[in-house]
């Protein structure tokens, strides 16, 4: 099969839009219908700035910097320390993706079978040392990648047979079976000749002092904070900036407190009580915030009663005002939002479908259900079926309002349709634990792929063998437990059909599926807040996402100084 070269998502997203201005400029004259009018000088574009320290603010670091290992899957900081430093083929940028300064044109795709996929890299990408970029980097990462079962299945790594290296400027990725999100390969690309026969891990723990990107790590204090400075040695568009600095500062409350007082000049996290108007009267202010890929739902663990009937999980469905829930949370900084219909939110464009927008809240719906299914009300107005109450609890993260906000909110809407809902916390990392072990009946969860990006692939979810088990170290995702061959040949559809119409059609089918069954329900979308200084930053700052840095390399402080 010949070769082709395939552009890349043409579609625009939803909830990312192109605003065209047209200066509408009145042509009458005053007199003489002859008289020309003179035209304007054409306005001077601002010329970026060299110099100056940008210090912006970050929730959130990982515990380790080695980005193909579990200890350093925390999104924001893959923003902030993996973008700006290590290489990657595509970016995703205005709802599409493009290629990035490392490669030398697009990727060129061969459907198969085999389905094969070929990087041409820039001669002139190179590492901080000077040493090229080259084709065996790539073999090298995925070799490593491949090793990590803990990341493999959200990589893609476990589906690629080969890399060919032959060619230092060409890698040739041959394909072990169909793989549609073939663009979100290779998040990050690991320098070979630096790391191999090291121990990666030890290497990478604390940061590193290579880079093969726009800037390098200078130094990183935990709990404090991470310093970038530019690589001397990138070969695309400089830094305008002397240095970035990122101010670790979990609390968003004490995030804004720094802002306002001009110790940080941007941003990404807000309190969640504070709403988009307030932020906008600041001054000196200008604030975006965009539809993000994350969502907040609700797992049930389909293998504990009362939560293994299909029919109660259905009937909390129809019992969810979900709409009140999110004009509660997400609402306060985009007043537009509205819950969110399959495990995806809108910014994923042509893919999002509204398969769970059957569940509205509906009284009468959840009687029906549930009589249906054999259960009646008790004499304290709870669902009763064969001795068996429709009781159960929630588990939440601790220290999160908002999390608190939204389960109080669904154990008030549970209980005035009949069923009975403890309140339960537990840290993050406990409540991981205890999901990966079906040690719980409900959990408030909520992901934002950060390799992924706008691809609608759930198999990791709901497909049967993403079970946590000891064949994969409890590492699976699908903690709803949810095992059903119609579900895992709908999801293993979506992850095999590169045909972009066909596909959509099996988004359609498998998040159907889904919500038939309701292994989990999905409430409210994400959403990116970017705030930031517009009297000391300047330069191309957009709320894209995933990622607002994206060209961080071209934004400047004004008068050299920030």
């Amino acid at each position: 099969m010949p070769m082709v070269t395939m552009r890349l998502v043409r579609s625009r997203r939803a909830g990312t839009s192109v605003a065209v201005c047209l200066a509408m400029v009145a042509g009458g004259c005053a007199g003489s219908s002859t008289q020309k009018k003179e035209a304007a000088p054409p306005a001077t574009a601002e010329q970026p700035a060299k110099g100056g320290t940008l210090v912006m603010h970050i929730p959130s670091e990982p515990s380790c910097a080695d980005w193909l290992a579990s200890c350093a899957q925390v999104f924001a900081a893959f923003l902030s320390m993996a973008r700006p430093t290590v290489p990657r083929p595509l970016d995703f940028v205005d709802g599409k993706y493009r290629a990035t300064p490392l490669l030398a044109g697009e990727p060129a795709l061969v459907a198969g079978p085999p389905q094969r996929l070929t990087y041409r890299l820039n001669p002139r990408a190179v590492w901080s040392d000077g040493q090229p970029i080259t084709s065996s980097d790539l073999r090298y990462t995925w070799e490593q990648g491949a090793s990590g079962p803990s990341v493999t299945t959200t990589t893609g790594f476990d589906k690629i047979a080969a890399v060919d290296d032959t060619d230092p400027a060409t890698a040739v990725v041959t394909f072990k079976e169909s793989y549609a999100a073939w663009r979100s390969l290779f998040p990050t690309i690991l320098p070979k000749h630096l790391l191999e026969g090291k121990d990666r891990k030890a290497e990478m723990k604390d940061g590193y002092s290579w880079s093969g990107g726009p800037w390098i790590i200078d130094r990183w204090t935990k709990g404090q904070e991470i310093k970038l400075v530019p690589n001397p040695a990138y070969w695309d568009k400089k830094p305008n900036l002397d240095a970035v600095v990122w101010k670790i500062i979990p609390d968003s409350a004490a995030a804004l407190a720094a802002y306002k007082s001009g110790q940080v000049s941007v941003l990404s996290a807000l309190p969640a009580e504070v709403t988009a108007a307030e932020v906008r009267s600041l001054p000196d202010t200008k604030f975006d915030v965009s539809p993000a890929f994350g969502i907040s739902y609700v797992n049930f663990n389909t293998t504990k009663a009362p939560l293994n009937s299909v029919a109660v999980r259905q009937s909390l469905a129809y019992a969810s005002d979900r709409d009140a829930i999110v004009a509660q949370t997400t609402g306060l900084l985009k007043p537009d939002a509205k819950a969110i219909g399959s495990f995806m939110t809108p910014a994923y464009g042509p893919w999002y479908v509204d398969s769970y927008g059957r569940y509205r809240h509906d009284s009468a719906k959840v009687d029906e259900v549930m009589r249906g299914d054999g259960w009646a009300k008790g004499p304290d107005g709870v669902w009763v079926k064969a001795n068996q109450r429709a009781e159960f609890e929630l588990l939440s993260p601790s220290s999160n309002r908002t999390s608190d906000l939204v389960v109080q909110i669904l154990q008030s809407q549970w209980k005035a349709a009949g069923f009975d809902v403890t309140l339960a916390q537990s840290t993050f990392n406990a409540l991981s634990d205890r999901q990966a072990k079906g040690l719980f009946q409900a959990s408030l969860a909520g992901f934002a792929f950060s390799n992924s990006l706008d691809d609608p692939g759930r198999c990791i979810f709901f497909c049967s063998r993403n079970i946590p088990s000891p064949a994969n170290a409890n590492s699976g995702f699908n903690v709803s437990l949810i095992s059903s061959p119609a579900l895992d040949e709908a999801w293993d559809k979506v992850g095999s059909e590169i045909d972009d119409v066909k596909r959509r059609e099996a988004v359609k089918r498998a998040n159907d599926l889904t919500a038939d069954l309701v292994p989990a329900l999905p409430i409210a979308p994400s959403v990116v807040p970017l705030v930031h200084n517009t009297t000391k930053l300047a330069g191309p700052v957009t709320n894209n996402v995933p990622s607002p840095y994206y060209n961080l390399n071209e934004w400047y402080c004004r008068g050299g100084t920030c």
